[in-house]
């Protein structure tokens, strides 16, 4: 059981905010934040946070209740010295691209230009210029980052000026998601008949999936540019192929074991988007967090959202929670943008294993 509220806190451990929310000033030993910080490590509030609101209560006297009545609290808070979320692989990302600072900045974007005037016509090079400010940025190490009232966003892969910037897309806005969906059934189904623990893995990005949730698999369906198994996955496969107004970056399977979580983190790319069909799990159990914005999966109906704004998930049910991972180029992208930075990925993946 958490200490009572008037055990745990005084006026000067806790102060209001002028932009809102409440400070933590201090954490006393045996108070309740510090028996919050000792049951969810994962979660923990620092000294200078923010606390916004805890299961959506705003003031003092209700958030100490939350803490001192609930199992579970869903908390909203902003750091005041820097984002408490695992960077590792915006960092491993920028960290291998300055040391090619000179291939990046020198000889990609010309040979790119010229690519892509070759594929599209002369002149054509000439608009990639948001294109070529991007991994200006790159090469210069120079990973942007923003503060938005919706929440902070993270990417060393940024191309500007691409809209919406909301942490979660109207699917409306996306018709194909419609057609997706009138399959999740079947998609299921094959699912279900591959479960076998040999066809999951951590993923492209073992090391940092590991720093932030070392207990997220993924079976994959279409990575590089290939589809895996499309006999095995023959309903799934031929589902996406089907889509019209989507360009495809990525899909698989996602598993995420019952009572786990993952921490907060960014996929580093404002240039792919990420669509999330629910297909197996426990409804009001599983969720995600986008900038300050939580949503539940709920089975047979689709997310889209934008994973620069730093995101974490939760599985407090007692079974596994399945779902269908669909990434795809960001559609404010031009063709000739879009292109550029498909070579580009190619070019940058050849020369990374000669280094």
């Amino acid at each position: 059981m958490l200490p009572a509220p008037d055990e745990s806190l005084s006026a000067e451990d806790i102060e209001p905010n002028f932009g809102g929310g409440h400070r933590i000033s201090e954490i006393r030993e045996g108070g309740l934040v510090e028996a919050w910080n000792r049951e969810h490590p994962d979660n923990a509030i620092q000294v200078n946070d923010i606390l916004i609101s805890v299961n959506g209560k705003i003031t003092f006297d209700e958030m100490m209740e939350q803490f001192k009545s609930e199992l579970s609290c869903q908390l909203r808070r902003k750091a005041m010295e820097g984002l408490k979320v695992d960077d590792s692989e915006a960092k491993k990302e920028a960290s291998e691209w300055e040391r090619r600072r000179a291939r990046v900045t020198a000889a990609l974007v010309p040979g790119l230009k010229k690519i892509i005037d070759s594929e599209f016509g002369a002149g054509a090079g000439d608009r990639l210029g948001r294109i070529e400010k991007m991994y200006h940025r790159v090469g210069s190490n120079d990973i942007f980052k923003e503060e938005l009232p919706s929440g902070s966003r993270l990417a060393p892969g940024y191309v500007e000026n691409l809209t919406p910037v909301t942490p979660f897309h109207d699917v409306k806005d996306h018709p194909w998601c419609a057609e997706l969906q009138k399959h999740w059934k079947g998609i299921r189904q094959e699912l279900k008949r591959n479960l076998d623990e040999s066809l999951w893995t951590a993923g492209a990005y073992q090391k940092s999936n590991e720093a932030y949730g070392k207990d997220w698999k993924i079976m994959g369906v279409l990575t590089e540019d290939s589809w895996q198994d499309e006999k095995r996955f023959k309903v799934t496969t031929g589902a996406l192929k089907e889509l019209k107004g989507i360009k495809p970056f990525e899909a698989f399977f996602a598993k995420m074991p019952p009572r786990t979580k993952i921490a907060p983190h960014s996929d580093n790319l404002n240039y792919v988007l990420t669509s999330h069909l629910a297909l197996e799990l426990e409804e009001g159990k599983c969720s995600i967090t986008v900038g300050n914005e939580e949503k539940y999966w709920k089975e047979g109906e689709m997310l889209i959202l934008d994973t620069t704004f730093i995101h974490s998930t939760k599985n407090e049910s007692n079974r596994p929670r399945y779902i269908l991972v669909l990434r795809f180029w960001h559609p404010g992208l031009t063709e000739e943008e879009r292109r550029a930075i498909h070579v580009s990925h190619a070019i940058l993946a050849r020369a990374a294993k000669g280094m």
